[in-house]
């Protein structure tokens, strides 16, 4: 009889380790999946910074190209003051109004650029994120599997 609740109780202790073993691999996958999750959300995290960063330096580069094509029509405008005769006036202000078109198509090129940026950041910021889930979820795929392995592992044992 003491021989028998031995064997049974040495039985009970190896089965017992074995699903320790198997809750400790679990809890490394876990973690593992844990670490994996947050590299991706901060590599995607850093891809959105970036691309936001492109974004805002191509909107200042447009208000700067816009504010540089303005300044060329004011200054053809502000020849119509300072002509002396109404035939100067006249051409003044035909270079005026041709500065001025120049001018607007100009800024509208500027904006036209910095918005497409600025959606080209925002595709490569959704790219990035989705990258990141897709990696989240394969690495709570995987230490899923490893705790289902693991208690597989110690069910059999």
């Amino acid at each position: 009889m003491k021989k028998l609740v031995a064997a049974l109780a040495s039985a009970m202790l190896v089965t017992t380790v074995f699903a320790q073993t198997a809750t400790t691999d679990a809890g490394k996958a876990q973690l593992k999946a844990n670490h994996e999750k947050a590299e991706a959300q901060t590599t995607a995290n850093q891809k959105k910074a970036d691309a936001q960063h492109d974004a805002a330096k191509a909107q200042a580069s447009a208000n700067e190209d816009k504010a540089s094509a303005q300044a060329d029509a004011n200054k053809e405008a502000a020849k119509v003051a300072q002509a002396t005769t109404p035939e100067q006036a006249s051409g003044a202000r035909g270079d005026a109004a041709k500065a001025q078109a120049k001018a607007n198509q100009k800024k509208h090129s500027a904006q036209s650029k910095a918005d497409k940026k600025k959606q080209d950041a925002a595709k490569d910021a959704d790219v990035a994120q989705a990258k990141a889930d897709k990696q989240k979820v394969e690495a709570q795929s995987d230490a899923n599997k490893a705790a289902a392995d693991a208690k597989i592992d110690a069910a059999k044992k």
